[in-house]
């Protein structure tokens, strides 16, 4: 009977071994929420970074078209610019692409004589929630307000 079933086993031994066994199943169930936490909190980590990045290259943008706004803003109108206002102020005329590979960009409202107000949807966000920076110009100051 030993040759076919290997050593006799004691009860004792068979009872070792089954709890040896949990011990392990334990110790790999453990370890693979363990496993699980740190991959849901990289993702989580990436994201945002990805979010902060797209962000600081709206802001980037953002002073860009500002710049060229302000550059309107001083030009004369026979030269194509606003001659101290921005009440004639348009995306073609202040050189602002619609978007790029950050995101959109749009003048929002009407432009007065003193400040136009440009805003920037990026392409990457939170759930339906896409960032947003928007940017206002007037002849001195260029002001960021992060929206989203």
């Amino acid at each position: 009977m030993g040759f076919f079933f290997g050593k006799r086993r004691s009860l004792d031994q068979r009872k070792n071994e089954n709890g040896m066994g949990k011990k392990q199943l334990l110790l790999i169930l453990c370890t693979l929420v363990l496993v699980g936490g740190a991959i849901v909190a990289a993702t989580s980590l990436f994201h945002a970074k990805a979010v902060e990045a797209n962000r600081n290259a709206l802001t980037n943008d953002l002073e860009y078209f500002a710049a060229k706004a302000r550059e309107f803003y001083w030009r004369p109108s026979v030269l194509g610019g606003g001659n101290r206002s921005f009440a004639e102020a348009t995306s073609s005329k202040i050189s602002m692409a619609s978007s790029n590979s950050n995101g959109r960009f749009f003048i929002v409202g009407s432009p007065t004589k003193d400040e136009i107000v440009i805003r920037g949807v990026g392409k990457v966000g939170m759930g339906k929630d896409s960032t947003q920076v928007q940017v206002i110009v007037n002849e001195q100051y260029t002001t960021f307000q992060i929206l989203h």
